[in-house]
């Protein structure tokens, strides 16, 4: 998507909630070794618990990418292991045949394909989620911020900045597919990497990613600590977007400081599109780092998630997630971002969270 972006301050965007997974570019296979350990699935806290079946329908959206792809390397306990298609084809094939819905056989496909590492690093866990916004085909006096779509000039190289592109340095070019009333909304959905518009004309266009302007990516949690308008730990995406939309006139001028600006396509799909090309599914897709964990693969994370509706308070989050996007600013063997679907509580999940963890890859068991 992708669920995105370069860190200015990783620290405090981290606080902010603005880590997303949409410009993320898959890079070159893991080049060093990543220190990981085998475990057993009885060991694993929650994984008795867990509801299986949710994480193999996401896998499964996986499948027609894996059997097609090219070989895949990922990191192990003993160095590096190549998956083929053809070991895909095995593994997805293993996944079909179980009924959807069956709990237990769903949990013994994961045991029976795959094998636990535990990987040896500090993991660290975010969220993002998919903003929704109204708005409409055509200008008019309330929807006149445009949203567009990649510009066919636009090449590898720097491009127009944020505020040059809301100047009108694109105005006229055809370029406009959709117009919202909200600006604070529409930076929202850059951050996240897609969103839905509903429609005033009827229907809904599901945003996703369709390029960046090449330009440095600048966290705004950052520029408002620095101002002295928020203390860094109150920095989360919940107050920053209640800061903006109280202060409109200062607000322009604090989001142009991310010179950053994403283009969109309408996917014409209900589901938001992660970075692996397929659907995302909440709670159960995230955004890694693929040069170390290969789309497709399951994640264990053992972390924890804000309380809805309890500011500060936290509670125990341990499921099974399958690495679907990914996240320029998502970077590291036990780094992810977790998706979390649509709608207020998910708005509240992924702003406030910023968790700390591990992560056990699950690794195909068989050449």
């Amino acid at each position: 998507m992708r669920r995105s972006l370069l860190a200015g301050v990783a620290a405090i965007l981290a606080a902010a909630g603005l880590l997303s997974a949409c410009a993320g570019t898959p890079g070159s296979p893991p080049q060093q070794r990543i220190a990981m350990e085998p475990t057993s699935y009885n060991e694993i806290a929650g994984w008795a618990q867990d509801r299986h079946a949710e994480a193999l329908v996401a896998f499964r959206r996986s499948c027609p990418k894996l059997t097609a792809g090219p070989d895949v390397r990922i990191a192990t306990d003993g160095g590096e292991k190549t998956i083929t298609p053809a070991e895909w084809s095995r593994i997805c094939g293993a996944a079909a045949a179980v009924k959807s819905g069956d709990a237990r056989e769903s949990r013994l496909f994961f045991e029976e394909n795959f094998r636990p590492l535990i990987i040896q690093v500090p993991g660290k866990f975010t969220g993002y989620f998919e903003p929704e916004l109204r708005g409409s085909k055509v200008p008019s006096r309330l929807f006149t911020v445009p949203v567009y779509r990649k510009p066919p000039d636009l090449t590898d190289k720097p491009y127009y900045t944020r505020a040059e592109i809301e100047a009108g340095a694109l105005k006229g070019k055809g370029l406009e597919i959709a117009y919202v009333q909200d600006p604070v909304g529409l930076f929202e959905v850059q951050v996240q990497g897609s969103g839905k518009i509903q429609l005033a004309e009827g229907g809904t266009m599901t945003l996703g990613f369709d390029g960046s302007n090449n330009r440095p990516y600048t966290a705004i949690g950052a520029v408002l600590v620095e101002m002295g308008v928020m203390k860094k730990e109150d920095a989360t995406w919940p107050a920053i977007r209640d800061w903006l939309k109280r202060n409109p006139q200062q607000a322009r001028e604090v989001m142009r400081k991310n010179e950053r600006y994403i283009f969109f396509r309408d996917t014409r799909t209900s589901a938001p599109i992660g970075a692996e090309g397929v659907a995302l599914t909440a709670q159960r897709s995230m955004a890694v780092d693929p040069t170390i964990t290969p789309y497709g693969t399951p994640v264990w994370i053992d972390t924890r998630r804000p309380v809805y509706r309890k500011p500060g308070a936290t509670e125990p989050y341990r499921r099974l997630m399958i690495a679907q996007d990914a996240g320029a600013a998502i970077k590291g063997p036990a780094r992810g971002d977790v998706f979390y679907g649509a709608g207020v509580q998910a708005a509240e999940w992924a702003g406030r969270m910023n968790s700390d963890g591990r992560a056990i890859v699950l690794v195909p068991n068989k050449n």
